[in-house]
C-alpha cells in the first residue's frame, strides 16, 4: 500500500510539474512579444509556446536573377514558453549574413541573452549565411525586447554596408615569418614555428566512453600567427564549459576578435566541453595581448568559481 501510495504522489507532482511547464502564454504576453519584436507570431496550445518569425529577404537569394520562399526555413525566429522558475524562457535563431555576425553577438550578449551556438548555413551560390543559437530566461518583456535588439542590429549593419557581403573573411598572407620569442614571453607559452607560422596550445582533460582524453586527442585551446610581426592574421580555437561560454564570448567581444563558430567536438564528455572558433588581424604583438586577455579571463574565472558578466 505504501509504495502504490508513492507511486500515486509521484504522478501527480508529474502531472504537475509537466503543467506548470507548459503553463499558457496569455494573450497579453503575445500582444506584448508582438509589439516589441515587430513579429506576427503563432500560438501552439498544446505546448504552450509563442513562436515569432521573421523572414529575410536577403536571405532567399540563390542567384542574382533567382530566390527563394521564406517559408523554405531562411529567416530568424523566436518562441517564447511560461515556466516553472521564471516568467518566460527565450529560445531562438538569428540567420545573419557574415558581417552581421559579430555585431549581433555583442547585442544579444550586453541584451542578456545566452549564445549557444554559431554555424554556417549557406546551402547555395548567394550570400553567405550563418546560424546564430540564443537561449534566454527572464521576463516575457526583456527577453522580447532583447531579441528585437538583435533584429535591430542586423538592419543598423544592413543600412551602413554598402553591399551584400558575399566572402568576409580575412586577407590571406603570402608569405609568414613571425617571430616566437616576443609571442611565448607574452602568452607564456613555448611555441613552435614552422615555415613562418606560429602556433601554440594548451591542453585541457575531459573523459569520453570512460577513458581520459587531452590536448592531442582535440581537447586543447589553441593559437597560429601568419604573415609578419607588423601584419599578422591569427585563428585558433577555445574550448570551454557551458558555465564559462558566456564569459568568453564576452571577453572575445571586448577584445574586437571575431568569432567564427560556436560547436561541439564531441558528445558526452565530461565536463561537457563547447568550442569556440576566432580569428583577428592586427600586428602580432597586438593579437597575442587579445588572446593572452582573453585567457586571464577564464583563468580568473575558474580560480575563484566566478561566472559572473565582465
Amino acid at each position: 500500500m505504501k509504495r502504490v501510495h508513492e507511486f500515486s504522489n509521484l504522478a501527480i507532482a508529474m502531472v504537475f510539474f509537466a503543467n506548470a511547464a507548459n503553463a499558457a502564454v496569455s494573450q497579453q504576453a503575445r500582444a506584448l512579444i508582438e509589439r516589441l519584436t515587430g513579429g506576427k507570431g503563432t500560438y501552439a496550445a498544446d505546448d504552450g509556446v509563442y513562436r515569432v518569425v521573421f523572414p529575410r529577404e536577403e536571405a532567399t537569394i540563390v542567384q542574382d536573377y533567382q530566390s527563394l520562399s521564406p517559408h523554405f526555413g531562411l529567416n530568424s525566429w523566436s518562441a517564447f514558453a511560461s515556466t516553472i522558475h521564471h516568467e518566460a524562457i527565450l529560445t531562438g535563431q538569428f540567420l545573419l549574413l557574415e558581417d552581421e555576425v559579430n555585431p549581433v553577438i555583442t547585442v544579444a550578449l550586453n541584451a542578456g541573452l545566452d549564445v549557444t551556438g554559431l554555424a554556417a548555413s549557406s546551402l547555395f551560390e548567394g550570400p553567405r549565411l550563418q546560424t546564430l543559437d540564443v537561449t534566454g530566461t527572464g521576463t516575457f518583456q526583456d527577453l522580447a525586447s532583447a531579441f528585437r535588439k538583435g533584429l535591430d542590429e542586423i538592419r543598423r549593419v544592413r543600412r551602413t554596408a554598402k553591399r551584400l557581403t558575399k566572402f568576409g573573411v580575412p586577407a590571406v598572407p603570402l608569405e609568414s615569418a613571425i617571430d616566437a620569442g616576443p609571442l611565448d614571453a607574452i602568452l607564456s607559452m613555448r611555441g613552435v614555428v614552422i615555415g613562418g607560422v606560429y602556433k601554440a596550445a594548451i591542453g585541457s582533460r575531459a573523459i569520453l566512453h570512460g577513458e581520459v582524453i587531452g590536448r592531442e586527442m582535440g581537447m586543447s585551446t589553441w593559437v597560429s600567427f601568419a604573415g609578419t610581426n607588423d601584419h599578422a592574421l591569427a585563428h585558433g580555437e577555445f574550448v570551454e564549459t557551458p558555465d564559462g561560454l558566456k564569459m568568453l564570448l564576452r571577453a572575445l567581444r571586448a577584445k574586437g576578435v571575431n568569432i567564427a563558430s560556436i560547436r561541439n567536438h564531441t558528445l558526452g564528455e565530461h565536463p561537457q566541453f563547447v568550442f569556440v572558433r576566432f580569428w583577428g588581424q592586427d600586428s602580432a604583438l597586438e593579437l597575442a595581448k587579445k588572446f593572452r586577455y582573453v585567457l586571464d579571463v577564464q583563468v580568473a574565472a575558474t580560480a575563484s568559481g566566478s561566472r559572473e558578466k565582465i
